[in-house]
């Protein structure tokens, strides 16, 4: 081509761009709201674990004290047991995820890809169990699978003429197969989500191609999923390595730990009547490190299933496969697991609740029925406390953690009062404690307040209104900013324009449109923070005991039958905050799982 046709075929140059003005320096005054931020989550985040770190390194333990050294992990890693430990707590993990995995993706794909009938009383079935604490299904199990007195046993013993107990709950396959109970409604949430938003034009044009449905499921239906699933399967892990209720109550009697469970046996007088808070530190730290890692791993495996599970547009529904004569079969695994993770547990744990004495179902007990555990519970002055406790406890902690992850929030999505990498700083500080154990940040708390003298909170309540804050600030930033993004900065560069500051844009037009879903995170928080055990165990003192703690004690101290009087009442509780957190999700849309 010629140099004439090319200067005709060439478009003009646009003109040059005026130069971008110097970027104004924000005043100290506006700056000052996101650095306070910034030192609140360096606070409740980086400072127990910094102290965490410092006392692994301490011959006492304690931060303060004089001296460093290796003497902690010298003393957990020349210890055999620790490998052990190692292996168990991995074999749980492990044993948990897959499991996990297994059975919710089957229940997932059976409610949002065949034609099951009734499906939507089978998500009811699949999604229920969340009302039941795992401490009190794992109380449950031990009342029903228990090798001396567990009712099943007994009944299959004395009908088959069995002479030993065909199930042993208090044993590594009973902790796997009570978490796997408790694990399966999270699994269904991040699957059956992404079963639904699968577009099937994929699938269609394979087996249009001629393919098989082997050859579609391996070439085109897991791949889109694969990323759901590692995402899934990197959040089980976590919880499968943090988790304290089901060993707790089926392996510490048995001497079967995890690390969890022994940290809080270390933490506690039941080690020989001192604290090992040397030990703790180290074991905490060797496993937070792997914690961690998952956690990011899971962060980048979220990221990116989005952009695998959303093929195409609007406008399409999931192809359904026909079951065809394996229907009732398909309703029955739901069944079956409706009735293994709520059914039963809670059926034993209300006829115990009822009974004088510890007695298996039968018309002879019938006569002996009574409310006189109920009547002992509540006439208790110390139920009635630890019923207060938890109730201001977790309503301070929800409005709290919410009232934070909606500023951290608009701080890393809307304001720039910080830098790209304080932001991102931000925004990785409220994403740390998903990988943190309730047991970690309960023990990170006795060592920051233990050295901070002058701030008189440890042993208090107030001390598990930070923990909480803490524990559950990863889940509420993340809905806070999930629901941030679905509004348009036009509705705040309007507000703006009209005069109005970023105070009043936050309240006046941000607030409200986030409001369902902040409300729906903030009774997702109270419920949790009304269950949790492991951190109110370690932090506990005479005037901060909770329910879940108070039940704890009742267990511990062989009174199964008030245990479980609690335990129902707790189970009511937590039905009427369900609903009314499930009302407010389906307001908002959804809010973000895991």
């Amino acid at each position: 081509m010629s140099a004439a046709a090319t200067a005709v075929a060439r478009p003009p140059l646009p003109p040059p761009l005026p130069a971008a003005p110097a970027r104004r320096r924000m005043p100290l005054m506006a700056r000052l709201p996101g650095w306070a931020l910034l030192a609140l989550l360096l606070y409740l985040v980086a400072v127990p674990l910094g102290l965490l770190l410092v006392a692994s390194f301490k011959p006492t333990g304690l931060p303060l004290d004089p001296g460093l050294g290796l003497e902690q992990f010298r003393t957990v890693y020349g210890d055999p047991g620790f490998y052990r430990l190692v292996g168990l707590t991995a074999q749980f993990a492990v044993g948990c995820a897959a499991g996990a995995l297994v059975v919710g993706g089957v229940l997932a794909w059976l409610v949002e890809r065949t034609d099951l009938p009734m499906k939507r009383t089978a998500r009811v079935m699949i999604a229920l169990p969340m009302v039941l604490p795992p401490f009190l299904l794992a109380m449950g199990w031990a009342l029903l699978a228990s090798p001396r007195t567990g009712v099943i046993n007994r009944t299959l013993m004395q009908t088959l003429g069995l002479e030993a107990a065909p199930f042993n709950i208090y044993s590594m396959g009973g902790m796997i197969f009570v978490e796997i109970l408790a694990l399966v409604p999270s699994v269904y949430l991040i699957l059956g989500n992404a079963f639904r938003n699968m577009d099937p034009a994929l699938e269609e044009a394979a087996m249009t191609s001629g393919a098989r449905t082997s050859q579609v499921v391996r070439r085109s239906f897991i791949p889109m999923l694969a990323p759901a699933i590692l995402a899934a399967a990197a959040y089980l892990l976590i919880v499968g390595f943090l988790v304290f209720d089901v060993p707790g109550i089926l392996g510490m009697p048995v001497g079967l730990f995890v690390v969890s469970s022994r940290i809080v046996y270390l933490a506690t007088d039941q080690s020989g009547g001192t604290s090992a808070y040397g030990q703790v530190a180290a074991v905490a730290f060797t496993f937070l490190v792997l914690l961690l890692a998952l956690a990011w791993a899971y962060r980048h495996l979220t990221r990116q299933s989005s952009r695998f599970v959303t093929i195409s547009g609007k406008g399409f529904r999931p192809r359904e496969m026909k079951l065809g004569r394996a229907r009732p079969l398909a309703l029955a695994l739901v069944a079956l697991y409706f009735v293994l993770a709520v059914l039963l547990p809670l059926a034993i744990l209300c006829w115990t609740s009822l009974t004088p004495y510890l007695a298996p179902p039968s018309l002879e007990m019938l006569g002996q029925l009574s409310w006189a555990q109920h009547r002992a519970v509540l006439g208790n002055t110390r139920a009635a406390g630890a019923a207060w406790t938890s109730v201001w406890v977790s309503v301070l902690s929800a409005t709290l953690v919410t009232a934070i992850a909606l500023l951290v929030a608009w701080s890393v999505l809307r304001s720039r009062a910080l830098g790209p990498r304080l932001r991102g700083l931000l925004d990785i500080l409220a994403f740390v404690p998903l990988a943190i154990p309730g047991t970690m940040v309960g023990m990170a708390l006795v060592y920051v307040y233990l050295t901070l003298s002058f701030m008189p909170v440890y042993g208090t309540a107030w001390i598990l209104v930070i923990a909480y804050v803490t524990v559950y600030l990863s889940f509420t930033s993340r809905a806070a900013t999930a629901s941030l993004i679905q509004v348009h900065p036009e509705l705040e560069e309007a507000a703006r324009t009209c005069g109005a500051g970023p105070g009043t844009t936050l309240r006046r037009i941000v607030l409200p449109l986030l409001m369902p879903a902040l409300a729906g995170a903030w009774v997702w928080v109270v419920a949790h923070v009304m269950r949790e055990l492991s951190t109110a165990l370690l932090l506990q003192g005479d005037g901060n005991v909770t329910v879940a703690v108070h039940l704890w004690s009742y267990w511990a101290g062989g009174e199964p039958g008030k245990a479980a009087a609690v335990g129902v009442w707790l189970v009511l509780a937590m039905t009427v905050v369900t609903v009314v957190w499930q009302r407010l999700q389906s307001r908002a849309g959804g809010l973000p799982r895991g």
